[in-house]
């Protein structure tokens, strides 16, 4: 595949402006925005729904744009094609690093804030113990173009395995899941939400190992893969988290975030980070996907370092203490 060649081989306006009261009486006309998500029932699709119900009353219509995932995502917002996007910061990472035309392309990609972790399932059939383990093995990597796509080849370059030799093989992870459990997969990457619903309907009875990959995993990938320290982090998986993992196991997670192009209008950037802002908490109970969303920086310490919209840093500049 192109797009796995070439991280072998690199590896890696306003639109309207109208005065709204927060929290008051809807206003006459709206600031319409686009939104990439990913494919129906997914997580960021869900995600964008609640988005879309928090803003609307308060100056925002949100037009959600389905897609394979964070990649395309990330593709599409850095050439003009929509307002706003959710995509894994190891995407953004995996985009900038695919050839000069994408690093190019970056520089119209800026965050608005961090949303939530993202953890990387990777189901096994017992007895695999390591990252080094999958070599040879057949392979579900999700959609080209997805988060689950971009996690996958960036885990197995931390292994130092030529992902240009292993038999990686796309589809959607629904499908996938079922040609795992049919035994036409050996493995399976599925890049989500902690109790992510797709990996919750499998049956208690499946014979799945959710590999445990943790520091030492990270810490061995940092030699080959320097940026890792910064993408990934262990996140602990409770027993029970689904129906068929009996076990506590640790796995690594990367964050999402909400980009938006560089070039949409500073004022309306302002006014949205000031009413996600000021929606925080309604957010978090619209919908699970918005758990860890804040532009406070002493709520989230991983919000520092994040090149930020220039209407978001207006805002954080009058809200931070100094």
């Amino acid at each position: 595949m192109k797009r796995r060649q070439m991280l072998a081989a690199g590896l890696f306006g306003m639109t309207g402006w109208i005065a709204a009261r927060l929290g008051g009486e809807p206003a006459t006309a709206t600031t319409q925005l686009t939104l990439f998500t990913a494919r129906p029932g997914s997580v960021y699709e869900r995600a964008g729904r609640a988005l879309q119900t928090v803003l609307q009353p308060r100056g925002f219509t949100i037009t959600l744009k389905e897609s394979p995932g964070s990649l395309f995502n990330l593709e599409q917002l850095a050439q003009g094609r929509g307002d706003l996007a959710f995509a894994q910061k190891d995407a953004f990472i995996l985009f900038k690093n695919l050839g000069p035309k994408q690093q190019a392309l970056t520089e119209n990609l800026t965050v608005i804030g961090p949303v939530n972790q993202e953890l990387v399932h990777i189901l096994t059939r017992p007895g695999v113990r390591s990252l080094q383990d999958l070599s040879g093995k057949k392979i579900g990597v999700g959609p080209e173009d997805s988060g689950t796509y971009v996690s996958a080849l960036l885990m197995l370059q931390m292994a130092d395995l030529d992902v240009t030799r292993e038999q990686l093989i796309t589809g959607e992870i629904r499908q996938q899941v079922q040609d795992w459990l049919a035994g036409k997969l050996d493995v399976l990457f599925v890049t989500s939400g902690l109790g992510t619903p797709v990996l919750k309907a499998i049956p208690a009875k499946a014979e799945i190992q959710l590999l445990s990959v943790g520091q030492t995993a990270l810490d061995q990938g940092k030699t080959v893969f320097p940026e890792a320290a910064a993408l990934y982090r262990p996140m602990p998986v409770p027993a029970r988290t689904y129906p068929w993992q009996p076990q506590a196991v640790t796995a690594l997670a990367t964050y999402s975030c909400l980009f938006a192009r560089r070039s949409l209008a500073e004022p309306v950037v302002y006014r949205l980070a000031q009413t996600l802002s000021q929606q925080q908490a309604v957010l978090h109970r619209a919908d699970p996907f918005w758990a860890l969303f804040t532009l406070d920086q002493r709520q989230n310490p991983f919000m520092t370092g994040l090149n930020y919209h220039p209407g978001v840093r207006q805002y954080l500049r009058e809200i931070q203490p100094r």
